[in-house]
């Protein structure tokens, strides 16, 4: 929130001294997604306190009261009513052949008419026109801003009925206000679906009546860090008030309740429910879960019944989601239960699918029958739910890629396209993942968001039309902040992928119009992602000579600032150069540039002169000394504070690596030993450690989450025998296990070349 009034202050600052034509944002058509047809015509429409409300046939008062009070939050102006304006109007007009999310706009210089055939129609149509008018639109308080539209011709409806968003809020939670911050974003962006993943190993988010011990024992997990995550749930009225407020927006929420994997959160109060039969402890890890809902146990699809039941009482959008992905059947292949169930089935494992395949089949064509049948829904899956068969009625999510989805669509099964490999995983990184926060794996640019095509070529024409949409999605977000950083712009690419048609979309003016919606961000409080400056990955930059040269770019060839004296970038920090020369140690920071003002989050990196550190006497043997201490260490201090238990040599990393660590056993490792380089000059040195030490002078340091995050950092050295101390913390940091990952180092000679992995 102190964000928010700091950026209301600046815009409300700037608003008074400078006209909003005056903004190079503000120039131009910026609609985000780009309408179907768009006709730019002379002159402008302004808006005034005079300005009239027209409604045909008394329709559409709670569309032009949206429109209304918008107006008057921003601008101070109280528009009336009035039924026969004809010269500064805004009529509101019924079109029965514009479908149900179609609209037209046409504004000249004495009135603007909005049409539609639907309230859903009419609201996007209100969308465009608010984004028809400078970004301050968006302004909580009246700015006193002089407000004109510019003349143009509209005519638009979406390329796809289905354009959604999940937010998981198993792994970590959201409040209802977070969630309403985001569905105000995406219904501006006109997106219709926010599918919202409710339950899964690390947490469920849901009362129900019936089992009050599902959030008593799994809305709050074990950390492993001296401290729990929760209780975090909605209450039946949570869910009531994000609905009816999302509905109000024109979007749906779907819920998703994991079946049959992904289920130890239900597992946990209810063990029977498993083939194994526990105990179970909700804990905040991420990966696989071997334990699953044991599908030879009735009594598993009481449960399930029982519980959508409520879930669909509670929410009424069309779909409910099943989950059904990365079900682990080891324990279905030696369970009595449910190898009882397959012969009574008569299963035999064929070419296509293993028994264990077509038990998961029979399992969610059982709950399909009965989500279809009973609760009078439209089931929906992860693409998973394809092995051993599909039900007839299920719609597919297709998330690995394209082609489980083409698969689906190609035999008349509706499709979602939410493809990891096009980026549409929203907790991949947006750019290199030295400068970005730890994220899940992988890269996921704008571009790529962009660029994706969700209908695939080898499909049959006449099966396109069961590719119903697409939909992005994050799972690994620890707070509010990083959730919205991972959603946005990437949300505003996937909003013109799924409403424009591909001959409209251009890249190009794609930038240009996303600095204007950034601005509408920075009004709704929201922290978006801006290019990180690239290039230069090390956390250091060391020279020997009389100078070094950097040279950084980002992945949208923004401008970029910087200051060489440790100062905070302003709007008066010179621009970078091509080539940034410097002859002298400074601490320099370097950050993105966006065309209204806005900076990127700076990056510090030490320039460092350097006297290659000397190497030392003696053979390097390999050998290193760990030491071991037990207990919680998490940081710098902590690790000064340990009391070695265990004092050994060992040959090599490998010796004692990951797979001797427990995360539910934390602890402290100390790995000091020698490596021998084979230059003299500057090394760069990488590692996913909580430290590490060469020649005696800390490198590498990685206080938070580890994953996909190694550091990189530079340090000259002589030629020869240099020490190290690699410190290592066993514990679990924001869900992921520090003893997942190797143990070890790598460091990259001056001259180049591959990697040297050490000992």
């Amino acid at each position: 929130m102190k964000r928010y009034f700091v950026y209301l202050f600046f815009y409300s600052f700037i608003s008074c001294h400078l006209s909003v034509e005056d903004k190079v944002y503000n120039s131009g058509i910026h609609i985000i997604p780009e309408p179907l047809q768009l006709e730019v015509r002379q002159g402008v429409f302004p808006v005034s306190n005079s300005t009239t409300l027209s409604l045909e046939n008394g329709d559409w008062e709670k569309e032009a009261s949206i429109l209304m009070n918008k107006l008057e939050e921003a601008s101070g102006y109280k528009l009336s009513f009035s039924d026969n304006s004809s010269n500064n109007c805004i009529r509101f007009k019924t079109n029965e052949n514009l479908g149900e999310e179609g609209y037209e706009i046409e504004v000249d210089d004495r009135q603007i008419s909005l049409s539609a055939a639907t309230e859903k129609g009419m609201f996007y149509a209100i969308q465009t026109f608010f984004q028809l008018l400078p970004a301050e639109i968006e302004s909580a308080k009246p700015l006193k801003m002089k407000l004109s539209v510019p003349a143009v011709k509209i005519a638009d409806h979406p390329r796809f009925s289905y354009r959604g968003v999940m937010i998981d809020v198993s792994r970590h939670f959201f409040t209802v206000e977070e969630l309403k911050k985001q569905i105000s974003v995406m219904a501006m962006l006109k997106l219709n679906r926010l599918h919202l993943h409710l339950t899964d190993n690390q947490g469920w988010r849901i009362a129900i009546d019936k089992y009050p011990q599902l959030v008593e024992y799994s809305a709050v997990q074990e950390t492993y860090n001296e401290e729990l995550y929760g209780p975090c749930y909605y209450t039946k009225e949570d869910i009531k008030e994000l609905v009816a407020y999302a509905d109000r927006h024109h979007i749906e929420v779907i819920p998703e309740i994991e079946f049959p994997g992904h289920s130890l959160s239900a597992l946990v109060p209810f063990p029977g429910l498993s083939c194994s039969g526990g105990p179970f402890k909700s804990e905040q890890v991420f990966g696989y879960e071997e334990n699953v809902f044991c599908v030879g146990n009735d009594s598993v699809f009481t449960f399930m019944e029982n519980v959508l039941t409520e879930i669909a009482e509670l929410f009424p959008a069309r779909y409910l989601h099943i989950g059904g992905d990365e079900c682990v059947k080891r324990y279905w292949q030696t369970c009595p239960r449910c190898q009882a169930l397959a012969k009574r089935l008569n299963l035999r494992p064929t070419p296509e699918h293993s028994v264990e395949e077509q038990l998961q089949s029979y399992a969610i064509k059982r709950m399909e029958r009965f989500i279809s049948g009973t609760l009078g829904k439209r089931m929906i899956g992860w693409e998973e739910i394809l092995e051993g068969g599909l039900p007839e009625d299920a719609t597919v999510m297709s998330w690995k890629g394209t082609e489980c989805g083409a698969k689906a669509a190609a035999t008349g099964h509706d499709v979602v396209m939410a493809s990891m490999a096009d980026g549409l995983y929203l907790c991949a990184a947006q750019g290199a993942d030295e400068v970005e926060p730890a994220a899940m794996g992988g890269q996921s640019y704008l571009k790529d968001v962009y660029d994706f095509e969700p209908l695939p070529k080898e499909l049959a024409p006449d099966k396109r039309k069961h590719v119903i949409g697409t939909q992005a999605w994050s799972e690994w977000t620890p707070s509010g902040e990083l959730l919205e950083y991972m959603l946005y712009p990437r949300t505003m690419a996937l909003a013109e992928t799924a409403w424009t048609t591909p001959e409209k979309k251009n890249w190009d003016d794609f930038l240009r119009r996303l600095e204007n919606m950034q601005v509408r961000l920075d009004l709704k409080g929201i922290n978006y992602h801006i290019p990180l400056p690239e290039g230069e990955l090390t956390t250091n930059k060391v020279f020997t000579g009389d100078s070094v040269v950097l040279q950084f770019k980002n992945s949208r060839s923004l401008p970029m600032i910087y200051t060489t004296d440790g100062s905070t970038p302003d709007m008066h920090a010179p621009s970078l150069p091509e080539r940034l020369v410097l002859h002298q140690p400074c601490t320099l920071k370097v950050c993105t540039k966006t065309a209204s003002g806005k900076l990127s989050p700076i990056r510090t990196i030490n320039v460092d002169k350097q006297t290659p550190r000397p190497a030392v006497d003696g053979i390097c043997n390999g050998r290193i000394h760990l030491r071991l201490a037990n207990g919680l260490f998490k940081d710098h201090n902590d690790f000064a504070k340990a009391v070695y238990e265990t004092d050994t040599i060992i040959n090599s990393f490998a010796a004692y690596n990951n797979n001797k660590f427990d995360f539910k056993t934390p602890g402290l490792a100390c790995y000091s030993g020698e490596i021998e380089v084979p230059e003299t000059g500057i090394y760069t040195f990488k590692s996913n450690a909580d430290e590490l030490w060469i020649a005696q002078r800390l490198v590498i340091c990685n206080p938070t989450s580890s994953r996909f995050y190694e550091q990189k950092t530079q340090i000259a050295l002589e030629k020869g025998i240099h020490s190290f101390d690699l410190v290592f913390s066993n514990r679990l940091k924001e869900g992921f296990a520090t003893c997942w990952y190797p143990i070890d180092f790598q460091y990259l000679p001056p001259s180049g070349g591959e990697w040297i992995k050490s000992n």
